[in-house]
């Protein structure tokens, strides 16, 4: 992916076994590692007895590694678990383990070759800080934190059952079990939360100890002749890091009612029905976006450091592995023409990205793989395709007032002026886009999808330039007078680039404050939520904001930091 990149640890390998160059320690036990998984951190949290009641249950893990621990216990959960429970599973790490080697390492225990390959390829398109990756049909929320853990498990709003303390050897690795993070993992823990370690040293108790942990010594793995175990003393009082004002207050049990049938919405619906809420979605057939025939999909690094980058950054992570194999998803990859690309070391001559192109490209760029484009209408109608979504294609009227409600109305509810419009006093700007058809030629024929100037999309059945921002007039009606504005943009860029336009299609978008969308309660502790003001990326940010808003409203673990939390928030300009 384009942006900063996690740095992956230098190895040795000892046989299939991993060790780390730098802590000069193993990721798993020389011998058999799973067993050893098996005893420190699911037999030392009871997590056989405690899984097979709990409708969910959230565990907490220092050290993803190469996902043995994770894979043990996604296996233990399918066997235990009830029908319709829901795992959270968050997990920090500095430096992640290459898809690749995860695999490798994994392969000493064939009975888990199913997990470990959905694991891998979860930990694909990883980006610095928060990536969640839903898997197993929404039955496991993976969180993998990517960076220092004291400093991401601040940023983290969730309430933890069993932790799994399994960084490298304490005398190797001091920080992963200083005071700080000992702290941090107080605030995140439930009540009668409990903890396991393979270490028995005396200072780590300690630490545990001072932070509100009762702890003992138990009998370790093999030659291990001790670990510790440890239960909560007293859980905190307040355990949030956002300000009162920001805070997600859960949803009653019913059902919900969302909006908008846009990207947004049907994201927002499928999310709810995976965690079994009841969801009625109402699509009047507007003009967002999402009724054009295709829309880009990859992260934005033009900006690096600003909100916007590592949000989408992490949003395009979520997305890519969400859109795997769906219907209308077309990961062909996407070139971004500019001369300076957010990282020099990222930089492709015009002729390296013709040849993965395509077509003669006018200026260098940078080549992000994985990236692509999405036909919105065919994903929709995937998303919606769920016994606990029905879709009514009708104007959405108000039933009672206390009925959970998210807007996702796109344009159309920006409609500020109207005295019952609930999005009253958000800023926003919409403006009108248009694409226009190219039919390939021998000339011309991209493989893939281009952005730099605008967008240029390849779709099964054709090429889609675009796009025009043009706040008056604002309608959806086509228009050819239109097109030769970006229809030169690309030109310049695409020299074989046809001077003919066979068909025009135009929507409205609307942009929160800020270029960042509202994503969240709109008024305090009220029944009215919103995912809405995407603009022109939504497609990028509707899997990510969808799943925030799920669970926000379920009382899940939050999926974005607190500060990108605050960022999206729909009353942060109400704050300022």
């Amino acid at each position: 992916m384009v942006g900063p990149k996690p740095s992956a640890p230098a190895l040795r390998w000892d046989g299939e076994v991993p060790h780390h160059v730098g802590f000069d320690d193993g990721y798993t036990a020389s011998g058999d590692g799973l067993a050893e998984s098996r005893h420190v951190f699911l037999d030392g949290n009871q997590l056989a007895d405690r899984l097979g009641d709990a409708q969910r249950f959230c565990i907490g893990e220092l050290g993803l590694g190469t996902g043995l621990n994770l894979a043990a216990t996604w296996q233990l959960w399918a066997r235990q678990a009830p029908a319709g429970a829901v795992l959270n599973y968050i997990s920090c790490e500095q430096a992640p383990l290459r898809p690749a080697d995860m695999l490798r390492a994994l392969r000493r225990w064939p009975e888990l070759a199913d997990q470990a390959s959905e694991i891998a390829f979860a930990c694909e398109n990883l980006a610095p800080g928060f990536n969640l990756r839903v898997l197993a049909g929404g039955q496991l929320r993976l969180l993998i934190l990517v960076g220092d853990a004291a400093e991401q498990l601040q940023r983290l709003e969730a309430r933890v059952d069993a932790w799994f303390l399994d960084g490298f050897s304490p005398a190797r690795n001091p920080q992963m079990w200083s005071p700080d993070i000992c702290t941090q993992l107080h605030r995140l823990s439930a009540p009668q939360a409990t903890l396991a370690t393979f270490t028995a040293a005396g200072w780590v108790r300690r630490n545990l100890a001072a932070a509100g942990f009762d702890m003992r010594k138990a009998p370790g793995h093999g030659r291990k002749r001790d670990m510790s175990l440890g239960q909560l003393h007293q859980a905190a009082a307040d355990c949030s890091q956002l300000p009162r004002w920001a805070r997600h207050t859960p949803a009653p049990d019913g059902p919900i009612h969302i909006v908008g049938g846009g990207i947004s919405g049907a994201s927002t619906a499928a999310a709810l029905a995976r965690l079994g809420r009841r969801v009625t979605l109402w699509d009047d057939g507007g003009a967002a976006p999402s009724r054009l025939p295709a829309l880009l999909v990859r992260p934005w690094p033009d900006r690096p450091g600003h909100p916007l980058a590592a949000f989408y950054a992490s949003a395009f992570g979520c997305a890519a592995h969400t859109l795997h194999e769906a219907p209308g998803w077309l990961p062909h990859g996407v070139a971004l023409l500019s001369p300076k690309p957010a990282l020099d070391d990222e930089l492709s001559s015009a002729n390296e990205l013709r040849q993965l192109c395509g077509v003669e490209v006018g200026s260098d760029g940078t080549w992000i793989p994985g990236a692509g484009c999405l036909q919105p209408a065919a994903w929709i109608d995937a998303l919606l395709d769920h016994p606990n979504i029905t879709r009514k294609l009708a104007r959405w009227a108000p039933h009672t007032s206390d009925e959970t409600t998210i807007l996702a109305t796109g344009a159309a509810g920006a409609a500020t002026e109207h005295p019952d419009n609930p999005l009253a006093g958000l800023q926003a700007s919409v403006t009108r886009g248009q694409m226009s058809r190219v039919e390939p030629t021998a000339e011309f024929a991209p493989v893939s999808s281009l952005s730099g100037v605008g967008l240029c999309v390849r779709t099964p059945d054709g090429v889609w330039l675009g796009s025009s921002f043009v706040h008056e007039p604002i309608d959806t009606e086509p228009r050819a007078s239109e097109a030769p504005a970006y229809l030169d943009k690309w030109q310049a860029q695409l020299p074989s680039l046809p001077d003919t336009l066979s068909e025009h299609r135009a929507a409205l978008r609307v942009a929160g404050r800020g270029r960042m969308p509202y994503v969240g309660p709109l008024r305090g502790d009220g029944p009215i939520w919103t995912n809405w003001g995407h603009g022109s990326r939504g497609a990028t940010a509707a899997c990510l904001a969808a799943e925030h808003l799920a669970a926000a409203i379920n009382g899940h673990p939050l999926p974005l930091p607190c500060d990108q939390i605050l960022n999206l928030h729909p009353q942060r300009g109400q704050q300022d």
